[in-house]
């Protein structure tokens, strides 16, 4: 086992985040970096907070490390939470870098900047760590081009391939992320302009089409223009529900309001809020959101096809394999476990025949942070069903996670 190779301590943030930098190349870093604060330039303030600085992992923290450095503060005593994790990639990708083949290092130092998809590039890697750490070998696959899993895991008896797959929050959703923050970004100023605070709560009958983004704004601002600030009211493609009022310096403490969003994003809906003035942890007159349709997601069975799919064409069945599922935006799993979709959609795939050489699928929730006295422990929650038809004996009883 190598789990004391996890174990990163504050002196070495500064030294690993630089050799993250080399590895992926300076000058890409920051062309990627300039092209990153263009674009949150020009945006709004809601896309930009809760968009742009969240499509990739790492250049919001990249700006701050080099600010503190620029300064000429000590990293290690202006340690936030973002930045340990960046250290944490750092170390990992500067160890198993080291084992990639040349063509699969240069995939990685391209796709690892890619301001669309670097997310589930670092989870590879985050996954090939956890298998290193218990002390097994690895071997990457060339980047030629061919379908195949990411990796092969040789342990002391056997070896298996992995197969990697980021399930988006936008997949097979009614109202796709972007289109959300864009009609945001047009609705919300313009509550703000007119002089409100409060709430508003809008059900679609279906789907939101891009197109429609214009109209939607249109039809909540005539609503508030004719003076229905309270109330429910129907529109065109739906329904709103208003609790508007004047502006009148309310103070509501931001972790407030993230829990008031967290709730509101329940059932696969969106939910943000709008502020332009803040005073300490609080947000003045804030304008909180939510968008939904009554049209249930198909998320279950888009996870589905992308299962089955990645397991007939990229996992081989001369070898046993897994699958490793990361769930974008879900943070507990627990309820999960048992009767749920979840659950029974996985076992209806591992029933298959044809996917015999499948070991099992494993989900991953995002990353906690669990605090101690004098540490600090990042890490993920972790579902695995095994596939009780596996024909590879060995594959069996070897334990895949740490559960």
């Amino acid at each position: 086992m190598r789990y004391h190779e996890s174990d990163i301590y504050d002196y070495q943030a500064s030294y690993l985040i630089n050799k993250l930098y080399n590895f992926l190349g300076p000058a890409n870093v920051n062309e990627a970096l300039k092209k990153y604060q263009r674009s949150l330039h020009l945006s709004g303030p809601v896309v930009s907070e809760y968009s742009l600085r969240y499509r990739h992992p790492w250049w919001d923290t990249f700006i701050k490390f080099f600010e503190i450095k620029k300064s000429g503060k000590s990293v290690k005593r202006h340690l936030t939470p973002e930045i340990k994790m960046l250290a944490a990639d750092a170390k990992r990708i500067i160890t198993l870098q080291k084992f990639m083949p040349e063509s699969v290092q240069k995939k990685y130092k391209r796709d690892l900047i890619d301001q669309d998809r670097a997310f589930d590039y670092l989870f590879e890697i985050q996954i090939a760590w956890h298998f290193y750490l218990q002390g097994n070998k690895l071997q990457w696959y060339e980047n030629d081009g061919e379908k195949h899993p990411e990796f092969v895991v040789r342990t002391s008896d056997f070896e298996f391939n992995v197969e990697c797959k980021r399930i988006s929050v936008d997949i097979s959703r009614r109202i796709k992320r972007e289109d959300f923050y864009r009609f945001a970004q047009k609705l919300l100023p313009e509550i703000e302009k007119r002089g409100y605070n409060g709430s508003l709560d809008i059900v679609l009958n279906e789907k939101l089409h891009s197109n429609q983004v214009e109209t939607l704004t249109l039809a909540v601002l005539g609503l508030i223009n004719s003076g229905k600030i309270n109330g429910e009211f129907d529109m065109p493609i739906g329904k709103t529900s208003l609790s508007l009022s004047k502006k009148n310096e309310v103070n509501i403490k931001i972790p407030e309001l993230y829990e008031r969003i967290v709730m509101k994003c329940s059932n696969w809906g969106h939910a943000t809020f709008f502020s332009l003035q803040k005073k300490g942890d609080c947000c003045v007159d804030p304008i909180e959101m939510s968008l939904k349709s009554k049209e249930p997601d198909e998320v279950l069975n888009e996870i589905y096809n992308k299962i089955y799919d990645a397991a007939k064409e990229q996992l081989p069945a001369s070898m046993p394999g897994i699958i490793v599922c990361f769930l974008e935006e879900v943070y507990d799993l627990q309820e999960l476990k048992s009767n749920s979709g979840l659950q029974l959609m996985s076992s209806k795939l591992l029933s298959k025949n044809s996917l015999s050489h499948i070991v099992g699928i494993s989900y991953c929730s995002e990353i906690q942070i669990h605090r101690f006295s004098n540490s600090e422990i990042y890490d993920n929650q972790n579902l695995f069903f095994r596939n009780p038809n596996c024909k590879f004996e060995k594959a069996k009883s070897y334990s895949f996670t740490n559960n």
